[in-house]
């Protein structure tokens, strides 16, 4: 979509929200007093109990009855239902997530060094790892996202914001709720709530749920459905229980556990290199070193395939593919479980929340990086370099003519192998606890607290990959010849004087002259993290609480330590173990200001800062004198946001706009090294400098008639990058180069869009009904790295503008002995759009690809309650 097409877009949506502004206080009369508005949103933002439109934030909140009705099941489901916010898929991992919100993303890449700068919460509990982000949710009360930094409250890493999910509380009564669904690629899932009542006193709620479906892609080289990419197989269980602590207080206790079986979506070739070596490019007037990529497209052409199949999968398109060629069967195995205790009471001078957490994830996983299948061509050893050359040629460097022969009849080796594979044992755990004392006057609210956090995570990844060497220009080019020359015995000057007149005749008769160099390598290391903070923020009413004026001041500060560990990062293990250690200190603060200027119209005014922890790169090299690692650094964030929130025409049009800017310093973003060890990929983290972020955002909501409802919201962002020393100068020793100016944010969509239509029609079936919906997303294409440095094919690897349409229809309070049943036909991505959604960019191992979102899925759901 282009800008003047947003920008219709835009005004086409803004005209649609005039309309229904205008045609609301008509459609009021026709529904009677009782049922004209639309609901309350209760959120818990402030660390209590509020109406959505009083607090001065941008916050969206779905609540239980929404949840159920689009089907989330973890963060993914969650893009494009508030303005600014996009998730994309993990690679090697099915449980990871890439969080977008106001165009700042968690991390790209699953590392243990490089905290997440979005935060994401469960009943309360920080979860550490944006690997482990796209755990199974359930009994869900409420979802809430909060846009913009949240370092005061919410705290730790959450500069772009965060996202909350609230469990519903066990029921003292008996409650049954069951649900079945099936649908296209095989898939069914079942779900059963049982709360059997309040027993001694404690209330319980037992959930089992069960999902899976076959994959959406065919990989032709396994007959079993279930293990295609896009398969997927998850059990999860939740267990709760909750005590009244004399009236006035209560302990709840949550155990949840789930297991994801999956094989995640295919990696599909879709550019290669030619091995054309790339010059340095100027920026800002400063010539800067780039990445080259390998002649994999010459060696793809001359080699042999295991299965004649996939030959023409090794052809690159950016075409989605129904089929891939995956000799190495993806798969990914995640198990996340974790304990979760609540204790609260209230002394009525003040309220004291304990909240405790002990998580656990694992993750195993074996991943196909190219799907073009295994290939046989010409292997690159020192050993066999001379084998096919004439005979003749080989005397010229002094080989014996027995010898010389010997070599002339020998046969280049040949090896089997993929462009790239990998598999992955990831093993976390963590430990939460926050202590909260809040309170309340006629005047003022308060709230004072502690937070404790610490993680320990390990990585074991080994890394097979080919690449492909140009012997011509590697070997036998006129320089490189001096050095071969030398290595059979040629004195200094000879070797020079020779080089330029044999080395012509070397590349003329090459027998093979690309030839892959097979590179085995691993990533071993262990992290850890200690965070500490305190906190506390007051609301002064200084009229009262009817006043309508509201000033609210809040300070947070945080004490982080960071420790890496590392003992292999390359082929072979490391002589002495890599270490780092590294501590950070920050304190961030908040002012804001509400005021309701008339009934159901209120402004807010807010600045604020925010603050991520620097860490370490399981992927940098060590410092050139040491065995040390050295830490990036922290990154900090002011944001100054302004809003007005109105619940108009008796509460039958909701309209929520804010705008902002934010500024960043020593933003931490994820950068392709040009430096890597030759035939392996490797990325490190560097501190952009600083970004600046001018966005805004729409939300609305209008009760149209008691039938219909309309929802929708808006969001852009307009990043510029001020700083990014990520340029290696050609010049030696000289500083990094800022290459601000040709770079982009990734994971970012500039403009996001949402309209949905609900309706829903009595029966004359006691209290059943029809209910519907229809809803439209749109998204920007995401950059997937900054620039085109390291990463070659980045503007090419640009993701696809997204237009997705969800439809569903169906039957709900149908009456069935004491109970309720309902019955839904849904489906999602009705026009079955093939979106590419994530890139990968191998640099100089001379190819790129990447991810497509789900073609379209569809399938009937029913349940039953009591």
């Amino acid at each position: 979509m282009t800008i003047s097409s947003n920008a219709r877009f835009a005004t086409r949506f803004l005209l649609g929200a005039s309309l229904i502004a205008v045609a609301s206080p008509a459609l009021a009369q026709d529904g009677t007093e009782e049922d004209a508005g639309l609901g309350e949103i209760v959120v818990t933002a402030q660390k209590r109990e509020q109406n959505l439109q009083d607090v001065p934030i941008a916050i969206s909140a779905l609540s239980a009855e929404k949840v159920e009705q689009l089907g989330i099941n973890d963060s993914r489901d969650l893009s494009g239902l508030a303005p600014n916010v996009t998730i994309v898929q993990g690679t090697t991992s099915s449980g990871a997530a890439v969080i977008s919100i106001r165009g700042i993303p968690t991390p790209g890449s699953e590392t243990f060094g490089l905290d997440t700068a979005n935060g994401l919460y469960v009943d309360g509990i920080y979860i550490g790892r944006s690997g482990a982000s796209a755990l199974d949710v359930m009994d869900i009360e409420r979802v809430e996202v909060l846009r913009g930094p949240q370092g005061t409250l919410f705290g730790r890493n959450t500069t772009g914001g965060g996202i909350a999910f609230i469990s519903r509380k066990p029921s003292d009564e008996l409650r049954v709720k069951a649900e079945a669904g099936y649908g296209n690629y095989g898939a069914w899932n079942g779900r059963i709530t049982f709360d059997p009542g309040r027993i001694l006193g404690i209330d319980t709620s037992f959930t089992y749920s069960h999902r899976e479906r076959n994959g959406v892609v065919d990989n032709i080289l396994q007959a079993d459905k279930s293990r295609d990419p896009g398969a997927r197989q998850s059990d999860a269980f939740r267990f709760a229980a909750r005590t009244e602590l004399g009236g006035t207080g209560s302990i709840q206790y949550i155990f949840d556990w789930s297991k994801t079986d999956a094989a995640p979506m295919n990696f599909q070739l879709t550019n290669v290199a030619d091995g054309t070596i790339r010059a340095p490019i100027v920026v800002d007037g400063k010539p800067v070193v780039v990445t080259s990529g390998a002649a994999v497209q010459q060696y793809l052409a001359g080699a042999t395939f295991a299965q004649a199949a996939c030959r023409a999968l090794a052809t690159p398109t950016r075409e989605w593919r129904d089929e891939v060629c995956n000799d190495i069967s993806n798969s990914s195995m995640d198990k996340t479980w974790g304990h979760n205790l609540q204790v609260e009471n209230d002394f009525e001078a003040f309220k004291v929340k304990l909240t405790a957490g002990y998580r656990f994830w694992n993750n195993d996983s074996n991943t196909d990086l190219d799907g073009i299948g295994a290939f046989r061509g010409p292997q690159f050893t020192n050993t066999t370099l001379f084998n096919g050359f004439p005979s003749a040629l080989l005397q010229n460097l002094g080989f014996p003519a027995g010898t010389s022969n010997f070599l002339a009849g020998a046969a280049v080796p040949t090896v089997s192998q993929n462009l790239f594979d990998t598999n992955n044992q990831r093993r976390h755990k963590q430990f939460s606890q926050e202590l909260e004392i809040s309170g309340d006057t006629d005047t003022l609210d308060w709230v004072l607290g502690g937070f404790y956090f610490w993680e320990k995570g390990s990585e074991n990844n080994p890394q097979n990959s080919g690449f492909v060497l140009d012997t011509n220009a590697a070997v036998f080019s006129d320089a490189a010849f001096v050095g071969v020359l030398r290595g059979v015995g040629f004195p200094a000057t000879a070797a020079a004087t020779f080089a330029p007149l044999l080395a012509p005749s070397f590349r003329a008769t090459n027998p093979a002259r690309y030839r892959l160099v097979q590179t085995l390598a691993r990533l071993k290391y262990t992290a850890t993290s200690e965070s500490t903070a305190i906190y506390s923020q007051v609301t002064l009413y200084p009229g009262g609480r009817d006043s309508g004026l509201r000033l609210t001041a809040g300070g947070r500060y945080t004490w982080d330590k960071k420790s890496m560990f590392r003992t292999q990062n390359g082929a072979v293990a490391s002589a002495a173990p890599e270490t780092g250690k590294a501590s950070f200190s920050k304190f961030t603060w908040n002012l804001m200001l509400g005021y309701d200027v008339a009934d159901g119209i209120s402004t807010y005014a807010r600045v604020a800062t925010g603050y991520r922890s620097g860490g370490y790169n399981a992927q940098d090299p060590i410092n050139t004198t040491t065995n040390q690692l050295d830490a990036f650094k922290p990154e900090n964030v002011t944001s100054y946001e302004a809003g007005v929130k109105t619940e108009l025409f008796g509460r039958r049009l909701r309209l929520n706009v804010a705008g902002y800017y934010n500024e960043y310093k020593d933003l931490a973003v994820n950068i392709p090294r040009t430096d890597a060890p030759a035939g392996t990929f490797a990325t490190r983290v560097g501190n952009a400098g600083k970004v600046t972020y001018t966005g805004f955002e729409i939300e609305a909501q209008a009760k149209l008639t008691q039938n219909f409802t309309l929802e929708g919201n808006l969001g852009y962002v307009d990043i510029k990058i001020k700083e990014l020393l990520a340029g290696q100068s050609t010049t030696p020793g000289a500083p990094p180069v800022n290459v601000a100016s040709i770079s982009n944010p990734g994971y970012t969509s500039p403009f996001t869009a949402n309209a949905a239509l609900n309706f829903q029609f009595p029966l004359n079936w006691g209290d059943a009904r029809l209910v519907g919906r229809v809803s439209y997303t749109y998204e920007d294409g995401k950059y997937s790295f900054s620039n085109i440095i390291g990463t070659p094919f980045n503007d090419l690897l640009k993701g696809d503008n997204r237009n997705v349409v969800d439809a569903q229809i169906g039957f709900d309070r149908i009456a069935i002995g004491g109970g309720e049943g309902e019955i839904k036909l849904w489906a999602k991505n009705l026009t079955n759009s093939h979106d590419f959604v994530r890139a990968i960019d191998f640099g100089a191992l001379g190819y790129g690809g990447g991810y497509f979102a789900d073609p379209r899925t569809y399938g009937v759901t029913v349940g039953i309650k009591f």
